[in-house]
C-alpha cells in the first residue's frame, strides 16, 4: 500500500464549508521580533507577552490585547492577511518564491477546511514578522 499522491492544486476552485459548519471565527495575531527575542524561549512562552508563541493554539490564552483583528469569515481572514502582506512583500526575501495567487488562494482555502494559519517572515533580515489567524468557536465576542 503506498501513500497517495498529494494534491497540491485542490485549492483552486475549491470553496469547502467545513469553517461554517464548525462555527468559527479566527483571532487574527501579528507580533514582530528581533533575533533575540525570537529565539528568547521563556519570553515567547510567557502567555502575558506580545510575542509569537511556538505553539500556534497558545494565541488564544494570550491577553485580549493581543488581538488584532476578529476574522468572521476566510475572506475577511483573507483581507486582514493582504493587509499586513503587501507594506512588506518587497523586505521579504520570500516575496517571489511563492506568487501571490498561490500565497492568498491556499491560505482562503485552508481558512475555509476550518483550519488556522500562521505565516512567519524575516524581513530585512533583522525582524521576524509572524501572522496568524487562530480558529475558535468560543463566543467571546457578543
Amino acid at each position: 500500500m503506498g501513500v497517495p499522491r498529494f494534491d497540491y492544486d485542490a485549492w483552486r476552485g475549491g470553496e469547502p464549508t467545513v469553517w461554517r459548519a464548525m462555527g468559527l471565527h479566527w483571532h487574527c495575531h501579528s507580533s514582530r521580533m528581533d533575533g533575540q527575542e525570537y529565539g528568547d524561549e521563556p519570553a515567547r512562552q510567557d502567555l502575558s507577552t506580545e510575542y509569537a508563541p511556538k505553539l500556534l493554539r497558545d494565541w488564544l490564552r494570550k491577553p485580549a490585547r493581543t488581538i488584532r483583528h476578529v476574522a468572521a469569515t476566510p475572506e475577511d481572514g483573507v483581507r486582514w492577511l493582504r493587509s499586513w502582506w503587501e507594506p512588506v512583500r518587497d523586505q521579504s526575501g520570500e516575496a517571489h518564491v511563492v506568487p501571490d495567487e498561490v500565497r492568498f488562494g491556499r491560505a482562503l482555502y485552508d481558512l475555509r477546511c476550518g483550519n488556522d494559519l500562521c505565516w512567519g517572515f524575516w524581513l530585512g533580515g533583522a525582524v521576524h514578522l509572524h501572522l496568524a489567524l487562530v480558529g475558535t468557536v468560543e463566543q467571546c465576542h457578543r
